[in-house]
């Protein structure tokens, strides 16, 4: 498998399309048109509000979450005869 590069995770969007638009790159967004009502909404206002209040929220989420890690092993319950 090919890992995953992500140059830019650590700049916000406006930075990227400042850097687009400044390299006279071509860039377009478009917004998709079920996106008013996807779920995915909520934590995104949440996470602007937390930004509001304290500017390095999203990055620390995002340093905090690198960190994590998932055991190679759940533990599940053996299921039994009903």
């Amino acid at each position: 498998t090919v890992a995953r590069c992500k140059p830019l995770r650590h700049c916000y969007e406006k930075e990227i399309v400042l850097y687009a638009h400044f390299q006279a790159l071509d860039y377009f967004s478009t917004e998709c048109v079920y996106a008013p009502q996807a779920f995915r909404g909520h934590p995104r206002a949440l996470l602007k509000d937390l930004e509001a209040t304290r500017a390095t929220t999203v990055a620390a989420l995002g340093h905090s979450g690198r960190r994590l890690e998932v055991a190679t092993e759940v533990a599940t319950k053996s299921l039994g005869a009903c």
